[in-house]
């Protein structure tokens, strides 16, 4: 064994590992000096990517929750309407008419879901949308909570 190689021992301190560590050659002190695996704090391309799907997937959700919130609030419009016999203050007819336009637009989407390539068709259609102005998407899926 080299004379010069540190003993690693548990007990050493930072001062002692410091004072031989002149001593040592170089190949001898990468060897010896312990590295602290839990504090390494090495954030990659993959991490990053995941953590950006994962925050798109999230306001993808928040967007059909509260689609879902609001067709149950168009339910309960609906029911008044038909109890009062179609008296519904102006707001409420808007709030209707905007969520039957969201609904349809829910059910235009269905047929592409389900064709094949559909994961390039949707975006495809979005941006086709966006250059004549017409949104595809219904409206939970834009402003704070959607895609925007």
């Amino acid at each position: 064994m080299d004379e010069k190689k540190i003993n690693v021992d548990e007990n050493l301190t930072e001062k002692d590992v410091i004072v031989h560590i002149d001593e040592a050659p170089l190949e001898h002190i990468i060897e010896t000096l312990r590295v602290p695996a839990e504090n390494i704090d090495i954030s990659n391309e993959d991490d990053i990517e995941e953590e950006r799907i994962e925050r798109k997937l999230t306001k993808i959700f928040m967007a059909i929750k509260n689609e879902k919130e609001e067709t149950k609030e168009l339910a309960v419009l609906l029911k008044k309407y038909v109890d009062q016999q179609g008296d519904l203050s102006s707001d409420e007819m808007i709030k209707v008419k905007e969520q039957f336009s969201d609904l349809l637009k829910m059910a235009g989407l269905s047929v592409p879901i389900i064709m094949p390539f559909s994961f390039v068709i949707i975006p495809l259609m979005m941006k086709l949308g966006q250059k004549v102005g017409v949104k595809i998407l219904p409206t939970s899926f834009y402003g704070d909570s959607g895609l925007d």
